[in-house]
């Protein structure tokens, strides 16, 4: 009797032990916080479904940019931004093969728009009626006065302080305004005028 007893009881022991070990590790898993792991570049190039919204190129955009891939209005201007992300820099390049500020932005600009822009971003800036800080939205061209005070620099704003353009440095790039060297030499944000103002300010 006593043995069955003892019997017993190593069973109800045993099944404790492994209730409460269970339990610590239902509680690790419970706490564990998983990380997604970040998409990269090479993730991106199998998505071939470049036009749907719900693809990876999103998704990537949306990492690098900080920007939520549902807020995205001007959506053409994404296709083919990203297109160009990583470009190296080439002063007066026009190829994925090196590219400068103006002719990126120049390109972007008539494949996402179908508006043509002058090649250099002090012509570009006069083609732009001003916009302020508090009313840029995507599309925006923005002006940058680096050398010898005046525009000499230009790039596509994207939203949420975000713009794109073609640094001097590192080549196709997203930046942020907010950067101590952007907010430096920051001048002003244009929004292009209409084609019928362009034309009357051609004939004055």
């Amino acid at each position: 009797m006593i043995r069955v007893f003892k019997y017993v009881l190593g069973i109800i022991f045993v099944l404790l032990i492994g209730v409460q070990y269970s339990s610590a590790q239902f509680s690790k898993t419970k706490n564990r916080k998983y990380k997604l792991p970040e998409i990269t570049e090479k993730d991106v190039f199998k998505d071939k479904n470049v036009l749907d919204p719900d693809t990876l190129r999103f998704a990537f955009h949306a990492q690098k940019t900080g920007l939520p891939v549902d807020t995205a209005s001007e959506l053409e201007l994404y296709y083919q931004m990203y297109e160009w992300l990583g470009t190296r820099y080439r002063f007066g390049g026009e190829t994925k093969r090196g590219v400068d500020c103006s002719g990126f932005t120049g390109i972007v600009y008539e494949k996402a728009f179908k508006r043509v822009l002058p090649r250099d971003s002090r012509s570009m800036y006069k083609m732009t009626n001003p916009v302020s800080r508090s009313e840029m939205k995507e599309g925006d061209l923005l002006f940058f006065r680096i050398r010898r005070g005046q525009v000499s620099h230009v790039g596509i704003y994207l939203g949420n302080n975000k713009f794109v353009h073609a640094s001097t440095t590192q080549g196709v790039i997203v930046s942020d305004l907010r950067e101590d060297y952007y907010r430096r030499y920051f001048y002003k944000a244009g929004r292009l005028k209409s084609s019928t103002d362009v034309v009357e300010s051609v004939r004055d």
